[in-house]
């Protein structure tokens, strides 16, 4: 999935080559190009800095829920979900 900074989230597929990154947005037929900025492959997180200038990231929201599974997290309400999970990606991310 790709996470924008308003906590918008999209499906994507994406190619990694090195530090460059090929993003298809599925939902809106998109392509996109960037560089990573950070990644961390334990997490599946990546930090990425797309062409137009715009920074998003990149997490596998599997092992997202796998983890809040494990530590049992548990969302009263949307907000709580997004506020979760950019703690999880800029975590894992330092």
């Amino acid at each position: 999935m790709i996470v924008y900074k308003n906590m918008r989230w999209d499906e994507i597929e994406f190619q990694v080559d090195e530090q460059e990154i090929q993003i298809k947005v599925l939902r809106k037929n998109e392509a996109l190009k960037g560089k990573i900025v950070k990644q961390n492959d334990f997490t599946k997180v990546y930090r990425v800095t797309l062409n137009d200038g715009r920074e998003v990231d990149i997490a596998d929201f599997d092992e997202i829920d796998n983890f809040f599974e494990k530590n049992t997290i548990i969302f009263k309400n949307r907000t709580g979900l997004h506020r979760e999970i950019r703690r999880y990606i800029d975590y894992s991310l330092q």
